[in-house]
């Protein structure tokens, strides 16, 4: 099994729906789930799902990544900026947006003020604009990959909303492991015994307002290795 860590730098501005409410929020630890799907269509030959319907289409189902040769850590943020902004329109009769990390223009909009001049020359109401608040690009995180093959030595992707966070990552040096408690415990079935004994090997564990923004924080290396790998790689 090889293992490989990456810094990977964000060179577009990057949107999830990690929280929602008057505002949009994308959480700075980016969800290996994500990330998963991200490595799986560029370099893993994942099919990609364009439709669901039913259920499906409600209910995040990650059961097929259990096929997949790999397995990701989170992304970790190592310097992250999140004032990335999109204000969108959900008018009926037109969806318009644009993107701005100018903080005069995002108080327009947080504080219940006027609309910016840009969308009130649009003609969209100001109750259908909703407020999107992202990742800047700069931005850096670490992940490390565990894979049947090599990842190239700098591996290009593009995770988001609409696919619109391009990523370019290069090799580093491990330094705190971050693991998704979701993906361990829903995906891969780890058993209770195994999860406890996660928390105990991990400096921290981070509870999120979402079961998949559960984390597993700074877990010992040698641990991850001999008692976890085997497990969801078998």
């Amino acid at each position: 099994m090889i293992e490989q860590t990456f810094e990977a730098t964000l060179y577009a501005p990057l949107f999830y729906s990690s929280s929602e409410g008057r505002a949009i929020r994308t959480q700075p630890t980016l969800s290996s789930t994500a990330l998963m799907h991200a490595l799986g269509y560029r370099y893993f030959e994942l099919e990609k799902r364009y439709a669901e319907f039913g259920d499906e289409a409600t209910t995040a189902d990650y059961s097929h990544l259990r096929e997949l040769p790999f397995f990701v850590t989170d992304m970790r943020p190592i310097a992250v900026d999140t004032d990335e902004r999109t204000f969108r329109s959900t008018d009926y009769r037109s969806e318009r947006h644009f993107t701005t990390n100018d903080p005069d223009v995002a108080d327009q909009i947080s504080g219940n003020k006027s609309v910016p001049e840009i969308l009130e020359k649009s003609g969209a109401a100001y109750q259908t604009i909703r407020n999107y608040i992202g990742i800047s690009p700069g931005s850096k995180f670490e992940f490390t990959v565990w894979s049947d093959t090599k990842l190239p030595e700098n591996p290009f992707f593009r995770m988001g909303i609409k696919q619109t966070g391009e990523f370019r990552a290069e090799p580093t040096e491990l330094d705190t492991l971050v693991l998704n408690k979701y993906l361990l415990s829903e995906v891969y079935e780890l058993s209770d015994e195994l999860l406890t004994e996660i928390v105990e090997h991990s400096q921290a564990f981070n509870r999120g307002n979402d079961p998949r923004l559960q984390h597993f924080v700074g877990v010992d290396p040698e641990f991850a290795r001999e008692q976890v790998l085997p497990e969801v790689l078998e």
